[in-house]
């Protein structure tokens, strides 16, 4: 009785072993579609990141709640961020933060180092100017910069959204 139920144990441990390995022929073929998944979405211009770290010029790192993102939209940047930093010169109440959306006005793109996609994305509000940069790897992992003319420059980090 008791070596049947060994042995019953060590089959179910065993399959979930091999059911739990991916061959190295598989991972390449998933890395393949992700990449090829992330350089459409950055082809089309239609692509969101969502932010999973906040990285503050002065002070630590935070993990930030699901939800906070950035998306592209053809010719249109919509912006859900978080903000801590100091601000120079902000309307009465703390004015929209990180969060609008708006017109692009400039767009650059090039390929930097290890591949990753490089972009730079200007626009303006009726509170600010803005430079986002953003690079963006195969994998779909990417970190954002913020820059603004009224406030201090803050940095993100996040994965690609599909």
């Amino acid at each position: 009785m008791k070596k049947n139920q060994f042995l019953m144990v060590i089959s179910v441990l065993l399959a979930l072993f091999f059911a739990g390995c991916a061959t190295s022929e598989e991972r390449a073929a998933q890395k393949a579609e992700r990449a090829k998944k992330v350089t459409a979405a950055l082809n089309n211009r239609h692509f969101k990141i969502g932010i999973a770290h906040m990285h503050p010029m002065k002070g630590p790192s935070k993990a930030v709640s699901y939800g906070y993102s950035v998306e592209v939209r053809n010719d249109s940047l919509i912006s859900y961020l978080p903000y801590f930093g100091r601000a120079y010169n902000v309307p009465y109440g703390g004015g929209k933060g990180l969060n609008f959306s708006a017109p692009i006005e400039s767009y650059r793109e090039g390929v930097g180092k290890n591949g990753q996609r490089h972009i730079e994305i200007g626009l303006t509000n009726d509170e600010d100017t803005y430079l986002y940069v953003l690079d963006v790897f195969d994998n779909g992992s990417s970190s954002v910069s913020v820059s603004a003319r009224q406030r201090e420059q803050i940095s993100y980090t996040g994965d690609m959204e599909f």
